[in-house]
């Protein structure tokens, strides 16, 4: 039957029909290479038969007549499907605008450094202008650096002494460990590529110059999660209280080396309440999330269950106990992880800076420098106070990108757009021309990645398939009152009830319960008593005694109602193996009758949007000619 259907609707089968192409709509040629993408990433395990392929190219092309009518409908033209498709196109061409060379190696060299801890110090010249080697920091620096090296100076004393960073004041600007991604990515990259015990040059961030001495490099220790148990001395504390603490701290540890569970100590005694109440315990964390003394108490631990000594942070005494460790991760568990935070770290940039010069190597660019001369004269000046307008417009080439002209009046709005006080215009100029360049890449991927062009295609017809067929189908159901009152009129004897019998089911624990159940029964049948207050009478002792189930009962709905005769009253005791009785209280016989529309509105509604699509398919098949080449869909078959 499903063929002699199939061999109607295709009406002729290779009439001018490419050889590569298995279907035509209305002089729309689908090739095999579109239909093989879709068909085998819905098929991917099915054993493919010519009966198979049939009856898939038939909802093929149920698929393909809904998005060819919504496109003559003129969907594709509306606002909010522009509005949508854009959103989803802008997601789906962000991977395709990357230079992926160097974001894998950016991926590789983040986790080769997750790997290590580093151990450095540093001293901060803080420079207005990190961007010259001949500024007075910069010197600075590197004067700095020779004492450190000719030995006329410690660098903690040098830290001490002239770096910018207050910090150092206390710690000879030790920075303690630390891994990938805690510091901004030129920091991190000269302190992993220094040998320990040497000096970095200065190293220029947002901040400033930066000497870096590497202390220790360690692998990395990854994780822990401890408990603690603490006794607070406030900071900067006197040695009084520093003494009274420690004495708490030295009592609780008597308590822990003679027995008794750490959890249970810290819930009774520790200062820091907001731990005590789960045991002590503390959020698992990293190196350089913990002052140095506790970060290296954590990290001493060797065994899940061993606790430290006591010890003192500026805050007071603790004593930690390890919980968990968590080592470092392989690549392919934290790939994912890297990349995010890879997108959020100022490596993020470096992959930007990548990105643009890939495309200057791809696509040449022409640039008109006595126009962006002209331009520049009289629009610096503005542009530098954040006051720059677009007076007059200027379609002059400003440059080229493979032969396509940018206009003069192009970047002119850019400005309006993004400047700001202090505005440099040659950087803006240099940032627009990447902008100009990325835009022109974005228009060339579906001409460069089919698997993109197939993906964004996929896109866009789901989207016009969802709006025609919630507008034609799905929401016509639910809002056409009188065509779904109509419908269910028509097809009243699909929906209605079998015989059915209205009773009351009571499941007893024992025969006790079950002779005490059926004299409340008889009460009930007088109006003395409800069924919930017989369960309350009947459970009073034992919540479990009774249980009751009412409801109007067809054939296999319950097993105790289908074991009895269907009339009315109490029918004879049921005895389960487990001792239970039940009682089955039939108040009515209720034969077959027709279902009224509230009660089952939702089926009827399926039913009425299945009704509507079919007459809809049908009306679309004989509207648009459907050709398939049969030759070219067998050629599938396995």
């Amino acid at each position: 039957m499903k063929k002699i259907v199939l061999n109607i609707i295709l009406v002729t089968l290779f009439i001018n029909l490419d050889a590569q192409d298995v279907l035509n709509i209305e002089g729309r040629n689908i090739t095999l290479e579109e239909f093989k993408s879709v068909f085998y990433k819905n098929n991917q395990d099915a054993e493919i038969t010519r009966e198979y392929l049939e009856d898939y190219i038939d909802l093929f092309i149920n698929f393909k007549l809904k998005v060819i009518e919504a496109e003559e409908l003129g969907l594709d033209t509306n606002q909010s499907f522009i509005t949508e498709l854009e959103g989803y196109r802008k997601q789906l061409a962000r991977p395709y605008l990357k230079n992926n060379d160097f974001d894998n190696q950016m991926l590789l060299e983040a986790y080769d450094r997750i790997q290590q801890d580093i151990n450095a110090s540093h001293i901060l010249i803080s420079s207005p202008n990190v961007d010259n080697q001949e500024d007075s920091a910069y010197s600075k620096a590197v004067k700095i650096r020779n004492s450190i090296i000719n030995g006329d100076i410690s660098f903690s004393e040098a830290a001490k002494m002239y770096s910018d960073d207050k910090s150092a004041k206390s710690n000879g600007g030790n920075l303690g460990y630390f891994t990938a991604f805690m510091m901004v990515y030129d920091f991190e990259t000269a302190a992993f590529t220094t040998p320990v015990g040497e000096v970095s040059m200065p190293t220029k961030t947002k901040y400033g110059y930066h000497l870096i001495q590497v202390n220790d490099r360690r692998p990395a220790v990854g994780k822990v999660k401890v408990a603690h148990i603490m006794f607070k001395t406030g900071y900067g504390a006197d040695q009084t209280k520093i003494n009274e603490a420690k004495g708490k701290a030295n009592k609780a540890m008597e308590l822990l080396q003679s027995g008794e569970d750490f959890a249970d100590v810290a819930e009774r005694f520790s200062e820091d309440r907001s731990t005590a109440v789960n045991g002590g315990s503390l959020p698992a964390f990293g190196v350089g999330k913990m002052v140095p003394e506790f970060e290296a108490a954590a990290f001493s631990l060797k065994h899940v269950g061993d606790f430290s000594e006591p010890f003192l942070t500026n805050y007071g005494w603790h004593i930690i106990k390890l919980i968990e460790q968590t080592p470092i991760r392989q690549f392919d568990e934290i790939k994912s992880d890297l990349k995010r935070m890879i997108e959020k770290d100022s490596r993020s940039e470096l992959s930007q800076n990548a990105l643009f010069e890939k495309l200057h190597n791809t696509y040449q660019v022409i640039n008109k420098p006595s126009e962006y001369a002209a331009f520049r004269k009289k629009a610096a000046v503005k542009v530098e106070k954040g006051l720059f307008e677009v007076s007059i417009i200027n379609k002059n080439t400003l440059l080229t990108i493979d032969g396509n002209s940018i206009f003069v009046d192009e970047f002119a709005n850019y400005i309006v757009e993004n400047q700001k006080l202090g505005s440099d215009i040659d950087v803006m100029y240099t940032d627009f021309v990447n902008q100009q360049l990325l835009a022109y890449e974005d228009s060339k991927l579906e001409d460069k990645y089919p698997e993109y062009k197939a993906l964004f295609k996929e896109y866009k017809e789901g989207i016009l398939l969802f709006d025609l067929t919630n507008a034609k189908v799905w929401s016509k159901a639910i809002n056409d009152t009188l065509g779904l009152q109509t419908f269910f009129e028509s097809n009243q004897s699909s929906y209605t009830w079998p015989d059915r019998v209205d009773a009351t089911v009571y499941t007893c624990i024992d025969l006790s319960t079950a002779k005490k159940v059926r004299r409340q029964i008889y009460r009930k049948k007088r109006g003395s008593v409800t069924d919930d207050e017989i369960i309350k009478i009947i459970n009073y002792q034992n919540p479990l005694a009774l249980q009751v189930n009412s409801n109007k009962f067809s054939k296999y709905q319950n097993e105790y109602v289908d074991r009895i005769n269907w009339k009315e009253g109490i029918a004879n005791d049921i005895v389960l193996n487990d001792g239970s009785y039940i009682l089955v209280d039939v108040h009515q016989v209720i034969p077959s009758c027709p279902k009224q529309l509230d009660e089952v509105r939702g089926k009827v509604i399926s039913d009425y949007q299945n009704e509507l699509e079919a007459k809809w398919l049908t009306e679309l098949k004989s509207k648009y000619s459907i050709k398939v080449n049969m030759e070219v869909l067998y050629s599938l078959v396995q």
